[in-house]
């Protein structure tokens, strides 16, 4: 399971709902859509991997990572696929060929800048504020996209991971770019104070009670 990040964006109501589908859900496709197609409902490891493989997709940073790669790459073999596996190989081709990204989760992670799309959301557009969590980090890349769109108007998101006191801030935006920005450094590299200052913030923006602890 991912760590939830809470996002709390502040922006006049015709920005706000320019992420609000027809249904009246928070929706990152309203921003950048999907181009290409996947009409499954999980995706094949195994096709993915001889995709990557077959387009020469670079490796992870990490070494480990980029190490693990590299094996389930060379030992990829098409012919071993599955009738399904080796249809969403084909498709994820397509996509890659057509938009640049094989499926809709890597879609997400590349241009939204989080996994998922929007969950457990609040809308109050009276109030100028949106809520919503992602899985893993704060989506700046779509949100930069809605400012640049709204250039005369300025937008304000705060954000807070699970793992209170780190991947947390406050961040600016105005005709896309960062005008002003607030967040929690490395937690390691952190004071003991600046830990618990951050740590109380990020407990505050979730609503998270003072003597509630993580499961």
């Amino acid at each position: 399971m991912p760590n939830h990040v809470t996002n709390k964006v502040q922006a006049p109501a015709h920005v706000l709902k320019s992420l609000i589908n027809e249904s009246g859900k928070i929706d990152f496709n309203t921003i950048f859509p999907f181009a290409g197609q996947f009409p499954w409902d999980g995706i094949s490891g195994q096709a993915e991997t001889a995709a990557q493989a077959i387009t020469a997709q670079p490796l992870n940073n990490h070494p480990l990572i980029a190490g693990l790669e590299r094996r389930n790459r060379a030992e990829a073999n098409v012919m071993q696929l599955s009738d399904e596996c080796f249809e969403q190989f084909i498709q994820m081709l397509r996509n890659k060929r057509s938009c640049g990204h094989f499926h809709t989760l890597d879609h997400a992670r590349d241009v939204w800048g989080t996994k998922w799309n929007a969950y457990d959301q609040v809308i109050d557009l009276d109030a100028g504020e949106i809520s919503f969590d992602t899985a893993w980090s704060c989506p700046m890349p779509l949100l930069k996209e809605l400012s640049k769109r709204y250039p005369d108007d300025e937008i304000t998101v705060r954000y807070a991971d699970e793992d209170l006191g780190s991947n947390c801030g406050t961040v600016r935006l105005k005709a896309g770019e960062t005008v002003s920005f607030e967040v929690a450094g490395s937690w390691d590299e952190m004071r003991e104070q600046d830990q618990q200052q951050w740590t109380a913030w990020a407990r505050d923006l979730k609503g998270w009670p003072e003597d509630e602890e993580d499961e």
